[in-house]
């Protein structure tokens, strides 16, 4: 069925080996099913690197085959196959670049799988991975090898959109594989992917057989069809366990084969029970047994590798080398559940510690059997490992449910978007951007954690940045602020607090956030030095506490608040007015050249955004100041935040750049200024340290301009700049960090229609990559370069400006108000467009239960429906003058 097209009716098969020799670049292809020709445009093909339609293959545009590569193709054929024919001849003729007049034929016999009828979803452009429309148990043809995260509190996975432990990431230029269990500070198990073998002896990789993925609620669902088998995969790591879960149902078709069978399936079993026909299948775990610490960046270690068969399962161990060299043990854990099913064979002793465990399971014609693999990791015992695993293990089936649980009620308990039930209403603009929320969001939840010695926090990234960064969380907190995720961002921000400095040392002023919060055996150590994080955190706490009303935290952290904001004012070492900074503090195992969030470039010795963010900790700390009675501090820091946003017009404008004026990057030691254009200026807009429209305006129109704004989000230095480099980490790379500040700033100045650009190619993005979001991507193309799969400021600010564009919503329950103002495109607002519903949950002090916000930005009009409300009823308003509001109880 093509998308928005009518239903056809066609067939879906795999090949283990590309249709043609060895491999090569193939430029056209054609198909013919029982001698009769199949028309081009009906022809679609998947491999693990692309999926395209064949109309559109071309000497420019081909499709790559590897040696030994499979493929998926999918044929729309009118009537379908005939079902009275068992037997079909596939005969595929390929064309292949070099050799234009040589058409080689490819000819293989399949047979009909028997099983029910499915409907296949095929997205309008095939080369696109945004999830089109599809009902439940609708497959959605598409490539299949995005890298996915899966996380709990205290471990993750990496996995592909295939359902394998197996991914393959870029990392400093180079490709290889990251899957595998990660239970920080170390990576337990690497690669893990299932083979399966039956009767013809063929090892089959159930990657290759997929026919359909689904990513919701903390779970990976993933379907793979084997000539008579289905095997249905659930993947997930348990919220509160340090390690994974892959149950497995088999399922042998009934009325499949025949004695001239390729698999001979059914007519070649000879075990039988109650008169049905049995099979036996054998199912191989392949396993990376390498334990690397801290993920792929150390190297990794000898192990030691043991079966024990009391438990029927396989222990790894670093502890002899560890012990040897004193650094720290790790320890992994795997098997299957039942318990009482034993390996039939078992490889623990290869030179490169590539693990296997095989069993042989056996199905009855038409029914299904489940089994789970699950692997654990710790750092501390062996015994402690294997007492995960062991809990694990039996209660496998319990843990998935409750994961499902945990996300759910996460979906139920924070800001939810909707569209309104008229589908035909539905843009695809709109569409688009709710399922991009909805994944970020998820991807919000994966990102919590709580690792042992380091307390609850947000994850920078994953998989390489498991610990806290403060720079990133104070970022990533605005978005989990902005879908009320208000107990947990109390926690977080109470961590770093519990880690202020005190007093004065060598890397740290007194009231300092530490640049990281870390543990042993972590690439890096808990540091100070940070040039700006510190300033991030007032703002998250007045947001908490507005949202909340809880002025009781307030007074109780007010000392930490006060400490926050004059670290800035410690910082102004020549006393010019303007924070200084170049990293002091210690980071042996990552070399940082500067303290500002560009850390890998020399911005010393005042950067602009350090100042805008300060400014922003100044107007803030005074507006808490007000509110706890301390009129002291609150008439000294709005003071010196006038006159540091005078200081700011003065010295960082520079009125000589083209185009009406950009702000200089920095002030260096000496005195120069850097013209460089680079996108830390919109700090300066977003925090509110620029009042000046025009000013703003000539920032944003800079920043709009083809050199430094791409489809795929915004790059950190303009493209026409001689330090420009598309592949550089801070000279050239797009991030989604900047790319939401750029959003940001151009609703703070009414800009709707930029806004709007800037967020779609976010949302792009993330439904591109199955709900992730990278750190970094190149300046050229939109590929995630020496970046994690998932960064935690990229969702969180996505989120964050979705929600300042859609709601504009600011919860203020000390007086007890909300205000409400969107900055909807016109795009978003065509005429007969379905409104935006929003849910929301208020558990404020006097004032709590559910509410639902109606955005109708056609019509201009805002409708709130209250729930279940108990308390004083808040006063909602529009701040927002060409919108109504209009408010009801149910």
């Amino acid at each position: 069925m093509i998308e928005g097209e009518k239903e056809e009716h066609g067939i879906i098969f795999s090949l283990l080996n590309p249709p043609v020799p060895l491999g090569g670049n193939i430029i056209s292809l054609d198909i013919y099913i029982d001698d009769l020709p199949v028309q081009r445009k009906s022809i679609f093909v998947s491999t693990s690197e692309m999926v395209i339609n064949a109309a559109i293959l071309s000497g420019t545009r081909p499709i790559p085959f590897k040696p030994y590569q499979s493929a998926r193709f999918l044929v729309i054929m009118n009537g379908g196959l005939d079902n009275n024919k068992k037997r079909h001849k596939i005969v595929i003729m390929s064309r292949l670049e070099g050799f234009e007049e040589i058409t080689v034929p490819f000819t293989f016999t399949d047979y009909l799988s028997g099983h029910e009828k499915e409907r296949i979803v095929i997205p309008p452009d095939i080369l696109s991975h945004t999830e089109p429309n599809a009902s439940n148990g609708e497959t959605i043809f598409k490539n299949f090898t995005t890298p996915l995260i899966l996380s709990g509190k205290k471990a993750y996975v990496v996995c592909s959109s295939n359902g394998s432990l197996s991914a393959n990431w870029t990392w400093m230029g180079v490709r290889y594989d990251n899957g595998g269990l990660y239970v920080p500070p170390a990576r337990a198990f690497g690669r893990i992917i299932v083979e399966v073998s039956m009767n013809d002896g063929v090892r089959k990789r159930l990657p290759n057989f997929v026919v359909s993925s689904k990513h919701e609620h903390g779970v990976l669902y993933t379907v793979h069809d084997l000539a008579g088998l289905r095997v249905k995969r659930r993947l997930t790591v348990p919220f509160e366990n340090k390690g994974f879960i892959m149950a497995i149902e088999l399922e042998l078709l009934g009325g499949v084969g025949s004695k001239n069978g390729l698999t001979k399936l059914a007519a070649s079993a000879e075990n039988t029970r109650s008169g049905k026909k049995c099979n036996i299948v054998r199912l191989h775990f392949m396993i990376d047994g390498n334990i690397t610490s801290y993920g792929l960046a150390a190297i990794s270690q000898n192990i030691a590798a043991k079966f024990n068969r009391k438990d029927n399962c396989l222990q790894i161990s670093s502890a002899a080398i560890a012990k040897k060299e004193k650094l720290v043990e790790y320890f992994g854990t795997i098997g299957i559940a039942p318990r009482s099913v034993k390996p039939a064979s078992l490889l623990t002793d290869s030179f490169d510690n590539d693990l296997e465990l095989a069993y042989d399971i056996e199905i009855e014609e038409g029914k299904s059997v489940q089994i789970a693999l699950v692997g654990t990791g710790s750092f501390s015992t062996a015994d402690d490992c294997l007492a995960e695993f062991r809990f694990m293990r039996d209660n496998y089936d319990l843990l998935l449910r409750s994961t499902q649980d945990v996300f759910r009620q996460f979906a139920a308990s924070t800001l939810s978007l909707r569209l309104s039930s008229d589908e035909k209403k539905k843009s695809s603009s709109a569409i688009k951007l709710v399922r991009a929320y909805e994944k970020a969001r998820t991807a919000m939840q994966y990102l919590k954690g709580e690792y042992e010695g380091l307390g609850e926090g947000i994850c920078a990234g994953l998989p390489r940045f498991p610990n806290y960064w403060a720079r990133d969380t104070g970022w990533s907190l605005r978005g989990y602020l902005s879908i009320g995720d208000f107990h947990f961002a109390r926690s977080v921000i109470d961590n770093f607090l519990g880690h202020q400095a005190k007093k004065a040392t060598k890397g740290a002023v007194v009231g300092e956030l530490p640049m990281i919060i870390s543990g042993k055996a972590f690439l890096h150590t808990t540091t100070y030095g940070s040039a700006d994080s510190t300033f991030l955190f007032p703002w998250a706490i007045r947001e908490y506490v507005l949202s909340t009303g809880d002025i009781r935290y307030l007074q109780k952290r007010w000392d930490s608040i006060i400490r926050l904001v004059e670290c800035g004012i410690l910082k102004d070492i020549d006393g010019d007015g303007l924070v200084d900074h170049g990293f002091t503090g210690t980071a042996e195992k990552l070399p940082i050249l500067d303290s500002t969030w560009m850390d890998h470039i020399d911005r010393r010795k005042s950067a602009n955004d350090v100042q805008a963010l300060f400014y922003e900790s100044l107007v803030v700390g005074s507006e808490l100041a007000e509110i706890v009675g301390d009129t002291y501090n609150k008439t000294r820091w709005s003071t010196r935040a006038k006159e540091l946003q005078s200081t700011i017009d003065r010295e960082y404008w520079n009125n000589k750049e083209e185009g009406g004026g950009f702000y200089y990057d920095t002030i260096r030691k000496d005195g120069s200024k850097d013209p460089s254009i680079r996108p830390n200026a919109l700090v300066l807009l977003l925090t509110g340290a620029v009042k000046a429209k025009s000013q703003a305006d000539a920032v944003l129109e800079r920043i709009e301009s083809e050199d430094m704004t791409t489809s795929w989000g915004v790059r950190t230095l303009s493209s026409r700049d001689p330090k420009y480099h598309p592949a550089l980490y801070h000279d050239g790379a797009v991030w989604p960090l900047v790319t939401g500040w750029a959003a940001l700033s151009e609703i703070k100045f009414g800009r709707r229609e930029q806004a709007f650009y800037y967020i779609n190619s976010m949302a792009e993005r993330i439904l591109t990559e199955n709900g992730m979001f990278a750190e970094t991507y190149r300046g050229d193309r939109p590929e995630p370069f020496n970046s994690c799969i998932l960064q935690a400021w990229s969702v969180g600010m996505f989120v964050y400006a979705l929600c300042e564009m859609m709601l504009g919503m600011k919860v203020n329950m000390l007086k007890n108000e909300i205000r409400f103002e969107p900055q909807l495109d016109e795009s978003l607002s065509v005429e007969n467009s379905v409104p935006m519903v929003f849910e929301h949950i208020m558990n404020a002090a006097n004032s709590r239960g559910r509410f639902q916000i109606e955005v109708d930005s056609y019509h201009r009009k805002i409708s709130v429906i209250l729930k279940g409300w108990q308390g004083r009823r808040p006063e909602f308003l529009c701040d927002t003058s060409s919108y109504g509001i209009n408010v009801s109880s149910s």
